[in-house]
């Protein structure tokens, strides 16, 4: 395969972008995010309905500045916090009957799908596998969709703070050791591992309080940019952010040149995996052993034996399998140690009318095993 067969050139797959709003309550995120969304839709000269995922019940507010902005576009809402209406949503975004997407907010759909798996699991605290189970599920279900989407998706998310613990400290007079304590360390969004850095603009926002030499309270909004992919405001900070301060990403963007993008060719799993096959085998030859055991159980050839009920069975060992080692007869492959399995059921069957003092004899001399194949003795 060439180079040319194999990849495209250097293009971009649409004229979208994915955004993130971030923040604590009073921020600024509804609206900071809505007034983007409908920034995107006219400089990327969209055309189709927006949805709005509300589960904020901000939307209502909304309405008279779409109608200003956008007086000539449909605006849908849902009120949801169900992760399988937002996967909805952004299968809409495939099948092209909408051509934007705001979840408002995208935390309370990650706090909502905790419940759902702690009750659909009956669990009541989490713990480390119970998280190492979630967070795999909702890449899977959420992220993976979101970042294959070709349409323009924004979110808004909770702001929550991260922490890091202090060094300990030991006192070299007396030994004893302090415990470093958890501190905060920055902020974050409150969503799964890294959901809130898969859009292409990742943006924190903060109201910011001062109160005046007059005693009058003055209040802004900040926005940090915290991630940018077309690095054109990456680390900046805004004051009561509009869009024409992030209008320099959808220009970079809409400025690209546009065209399909190459995908996977390759059909082949070479991932690294069990040996079902081997593991199947193994499962096999269990099972014929555990039948070999209980047969001996059966005929009460186990456990602590006599000497007449040990010469019987050396002899039955011998005879059937070749071998009186254990270890021996585990080295079987499973399809043999189950016909010998089933030669075993018609010779106990036999030395059931055989007088005690004969069974060993009748097993080494009576008793015939057909070198052709066990089949003779099995129909008898």
């Amino acid at each position: 395969m060439t180079l040319k067969q194999f990849a495209s050139e250097i293009v971009s797959n649409g004229n979208f972008v994915k955004a993130s709003f971030g923040g604590f309550a009073g921020a600024g995120k509804t609206r900071t995010g809505s007034e983007f969304l409908a920034g995107v839709y006219r400089d990327l000269k969209l055309s189709g309905p927006i949805l709005i995922i509300d589960n904020e019940h901000g939307s209502r507010f909304l309405i008279p500045y779409f109608k200003k902005e956008l007086p000539s576009t449909e605006v849908y809402v849902k009120d949801t916090s169900k992760l399988a209406d937002v996967i909805e949503a952004i299968d809409m975004i495939k099948r092209g009957e909408i051509v934007a997407l705001f979840i408002d907010s995208l935390s309370k759909v990650w706090y909502q799908y905790i419940n759902d798996f702690r009750a659909k699991n009956k669990i009541v605290f989490m713990t480390l596998q119970d998280w190492g189970k979630l967070i795999p599920a909702w890449q899977n279900e959420f992220s993976n969709r979101f970042v294959e989407a070709s349409g323009t998706i924004v979110f808004t998310g909770r702001g929550g703070y991260s922490y890091e613990k202090e060094e300990d400290e030991k006192d070299e007079a007396t030994g004893r050791v302090k415990k470093g304590q958890f501190v905060k360390s920055g902020v974050k969004m409150k969503m799964a591992a890294e959901t809130p850095f898969e859009p292409d603009l990742n943006v924190w926002l903060e109201q910011i309080q001062e109160i005046l030499p007059s005693g009058k309270l003055n209040i802004w909004r900040e926005a940090q940019i915290m991630k940018d992919r077309s690095a054109m405001i990456d680390g900046k900070t805004f004051k009561n952010p509009k869009y024409k301060d992030f209008s320099p990403v959808v220009k970079f963007l809409s400025n690209l040149p546009v065209g399909e993008v190459a995908g996977a060719t390759a059909q082949e799993n070479i991932a690294p995996g069990e040996d079902f096959e081997r593991w199947d085998r193994r499962q096999n030859k269990t099972i014929a052993l555990e039948k070999t055991q209980a047969l001996f159980d059966k005929a009460g050839l186990s456990g602590t034996l006599g000497k007449e009920e040990r010469k019987i069975k050396v002899a039955i060992l011998e005879r059937i399998f070749g071998t009186t080692s254990q270890t021996e007869i585990e080295k079987l492959d499973p399809a043999d140690l189950s016909s010998r399995n089933e030669i075993l059921s018609v010779l106990l069957k036999e030395l059931v009318d055989v007088e005690p003092d004969h069974k060993a004899e009748y097993v080494q001399t009576v008793f015939k095993l057909p070198d052709e194949s066990f089949n003779e003795i099995i129909e008898r």
